[in-house]
């Protein structure tokens, strides 16, 4: 049952029951109110009657005066009028003896009647018998019932439809409420609700319009971080076939050559033993240029030994390489928490986070001072609805260099990285010390591995 028909249905019953208990009202207070009205009107008539018999005294035919009095007295309301000689003949003494009778019936009315015995000089004429007659009392009140129950209806009738205008249009955001989130649930986040009708609703559909909104900003981030992961992926292959060929094929090339020379020198009846270890000694030199390049293709591939000797330990591992080949800048190198129990996605996130920020520092920085530091900040307040706060990965990356020298545009190497955070829901910052240099700053949630 719709909102709708639930508030008519309840208005129509609230107006018919109004109306029932103010005709109720009326009944109960009818009976103490007839019987002031019979009463008021039985001394009435009998006032009235005793001041027309007066000229009954001086009338030749007190009889025939008498008759033309009750006649005259038959059309009064709320009293019958009558003789005693009389009573009990004709129609309408009948109807009266009916109606009086389910009227008495009817909230147990009593009507009894009042004899005034008329005597004209000691001699008894006649007696008047004037009998209650609620019949008009009663007829007003169904009048007036009528009339209240015809008015209920018509003020019923005329409330129920404003009301029904009413609420449909207030109604009316609602079901435009309900098709957007339909259309919304169907992916269409770029619609807008009108935010019209009563201040809840308002509300309501400015919240919608927010949540779409915001659902139709995460879509197209998620659009654009799709498409700049397949950039990078595109671009990794093509850096690595790029390597492959610039650095493995002359090598292979080479290593070919030189086994040929070595083939043909040893088909001869007498070859030259010397050429041939100088030809060896080249394609091993050459094996090993191809096995330094294999690593380092393996290193841009799968961190070296980031399984075997966990975060810390790759991280330590690639700091003194950076250290070795690079003796004149020093690095200082700090872990913080038990980076090793994070999952195999974080640690990887945070290792090339530490890797590219390093390549960076050497390659843009030119400074004498290199800050790394590997955080995880395990925070066991009581947070919202008393549940922990959500662990956190802070990793920094700080040198005192020239900074950067256009900081509103990033390469290829810190898009992927923007790419990987935004990926596990981090936040990275890229900030200019006054003092110099350049500060690089991630935070990612720290997830572990299970069991």
């Amino acid at each position: 049952m719709s909102i709708q028909l639930r508030l008519n249905l309840a208005i129509g019953l609230l107006s018919g029951l109004g109306l029932a208990c103010m005709i109720a009202f009326i009944l109960i207070d009818a009976k103490p109110r007839m019987d002031v009205e019979n009463a008021s009107t039985m001394l009435l008539t009998e006032t009235l009657i005793h001041s027309s018999l007066l000229p009954l005294k001086d009338s030749n035919d007190p009889r025939a005066a008498l008759l033309r009095l009750v006649g005259e007295l038959k059309n009064l309301r709320h009293a019958s009028v009558s003789l005693a000689s009389q009573k009990g003949t004709g129609d309408d003494s009948d109807h009266d003896d009916i109606e009086q009778t389910w009227l008495s019936r009817w909230r147990d009315l009593r009507l009894v009647p009042l004899k005034m015995p008329v005597e004209v000089r000691g001699e008894l004429i006649d007696t008047i018998v004037i009998t209650p007659k609620p019949s008009d009392e009663f007829g007003e009140l169904l009048e007036a019932i009528f009339q209240i129950f015809q008015w209920g209806v018509i003020i019923s009738a005329v409330t129920l439809a404003l009301t029904y205008f009413i609420i449909n249009r207030s109604l009316s955001p609602v079901r435009a409420l309900r098709d957007a989130m339909r259309r919304m649930a169907a992916g269409e986040f770029d619609l807008r609700v009108p935010e019209r009708g009563p201040p809840e609703i308002k509300s309501i559909c400015g919240s919608l319009n927010a949540l779409a909104a915001a659902l139709q900003k995460a879509r197209q981030d998620n659009q654009r971080l799709t498409g700049n992961m397949i950039l990078i992926q595109d671009q990794e292959r093509r850096d690595i076939a790029r390597e492959l060929h610039d650095e493995l094929g002359p090598y292979l090339f080479s290593i070919r050559t030189d086994g040929t020379l070595v083939a043909r020198e040893l088909e001869k009846s007498g070859p030259d033993i010397g050429r041939v270890r100088g030809l060896n000694g080249q394609i091993l030199s050459h094996v090993d240029l191809l096995q330094q390049t294999n690593r380092r293709v393996l290193e841009r591939l799968t961190p070296p030994g980031l399984s075997e000797l966990g975060l810390s330990g790759a991280l330590r591992a690639m700091v003194e390489m950076w250290r070795r080949n690079n003796s004149a800048v020093n690095i200082e190198f700090s872990i913080d928490g038990s980076v090793d129990t994070l999952d195999e996605t974080t640690k990887l996130t945070v290792y090339r986070i530490v890797q590219e920020g390093l390549t960076n520092a050497f390659r843009h920085s030119g400074g004498s001072l290199i800050a790394v530091n590997v955080s995880l900040q395990r925070d066991t307040a009581p947070g919202v609805n008393g549940k922990p706060m959500q662990d956190m990965v802070n990793v920094s990356v700080r040198d005192n260099g020239r900074g950067r020298k256009d900081s509103s545009s990033d390469g290829f190497g810190l898009k992927a990285m923007r790419e990987r955070v935004s990926a596990l829901a981090g936040s990275l910052s890229i900030s200019l010390p006054s003092g110099g240099g350049t500060d690089l700053r991630v935070s990612l949630p720290g997830a572990f591995r299970s069991g």
